[in-house]
């Protein structure tokens, strides 16, 4: 667990860093990139589907590209490519995280009010944890983040060109094909019930929607027998409520000035699809690429006015929360990296 407190202890002393000068800024995200991919990328047998992707990469290392048992093209080219240039699985997750960690730190260092509360989050909020288990859900996640500047401006069609993009390294980012439009709305009473209504009614017509669909693409019934289609508790749900709740502040801002809604709705839209856990696991997954979004709207909750409470109370309130979650999600084994294994434990073993 040593290096897990590490990082996370690394990014919370960013805190009294002047970030907002730009040397200091990018020198902390280069820091904390590089030891996040280190980390990430030095890990044995820690993930459950480390092995999954390990035996993967192989198969196309030795067959090539028709080799594969999956379809998302670009996923599949980038273990070509790492197989092609002679590297071996440890060389692929190096490629891997490099892009992935790369993609998400200069995002922060764009566009977060605060990059060492975003970091913090990244660790301590399970997406570092997921990159090291779904990796092609992860990197699609990453590339979709990026949608947010032109999500901003409303431009609907570079935006929808990331996610189509994305969904080369995991088809279920093509859920925020109308998820784009629904963030740039504008968030008010009837959008928001409106949007409630029916997530209430898909919640309780899941099974027959499920059938309906399991009937035209037949190939994914499996899921349906697995342990992954059982539903969590709704103590699941607390961490995304818990998330919505903080960024009211945020809200109400969003609304006085008109200012854009993505933030904000992106928190909203991850409660909303996070609620199914309670039915069914697996659908929990499709939350990640709106859920991801929190790494901005929190810390930008942080900076709204609010009179009931001070900004430096909400910090400590944010750093508690995320760190109590940090310590379930630990507690749950949440995707099979806890605790840490490294490179050098595969040497040490006899």
């Amino acid at each position: 667990m040593f290096p897990y407190y590490l990082l996370i202890g690394a990014s919370l002393a960013g805190a009294p860093l002047p970030l907002h000068r730009p040397k200091f800024r990018w020198g902390y995200l280069l820091a904390m990139g590089l030891a996040c991919w280190l980390t990430a990328s030095l890990r044995y047998v820690t993930g459950f589907d480390y092995r999954f992707y390990e035996s993967a990469f192989q198969t196309v290392a030795a067959t090539g590209l028709a080799g594969a048992s999956w379809s998302e093209p670009g996923y599949l080219l980038l273990n070509w490519v790492a197989a092609q240039l002679g590297g071996d699985y440890r060389i692929f997750l190096f490629v891997f995280h490099f892009l992935l960690t790369a993609l998400v730190f200069v995002w922060i260092g764009r566009y977060s009010p605060s990059p060492w509360l975003s970091v913090f989050l990244f660790l301590t909020l399970q997406y570092f944890a997921l990159s090291m288990n779904f990796l092609r859900q992860a990197l699609a996640a990453a590339i979709v983040i990026w949608a947010y500047p032109f999500l901003k401006k409303r431009r609907f069609l570079p935006a929808c060109g990331l996610v189509l993009l994305a969904a080369c390294f995991h088809r279920t980012a093509l859920v925020m094909l109308p998820l784009c439009f629904l963030l740039a709305l504008p968030p008010s009473r009837p959008h928001y019930g409106l949007a409630s209504f029916t997530a209430g009614a898909a919640y309780f017509l899941m099974d027959p929607l499920i059938n309906i669909a399991i009937s035209i693409v037949p190939k994914y019934q499996h899921y349906l027998t697995e342990k992954y289609w059982q539903g969590n508790s709704f103590l699941y749900v607390l961490m995304p409520l818990g998330c919505f709740l903080f960024t009211l502040p945020l809200l109400r801002q969003t609304i006085r000035d008109k200012s854009s809604p993505v933030l904000v709705n992106s928190v909203f839209y991850a409660l909303l699809i996070q609620l199914f856990i309670t039915r069914h696991f697996i659908l929990e997954r499709l939350s990640i690429y709106v859920a991801m979004f929190s790494l901005l709207a929190l810390p930008a909750a942080v900076f709204s006015p609010c009179k009931q409470i001070s900004q430096k109370t909400r910090i400590g309130i944010l750093i508690l929360g995320a760190l109590a979650y940090f310590l379930f999600a630990v507690s749950q084994g949440f995707h099979g990296v806890y605790p840490y294994h490294g490179i050098w434990e595969r040497v040490l073993t006899p």
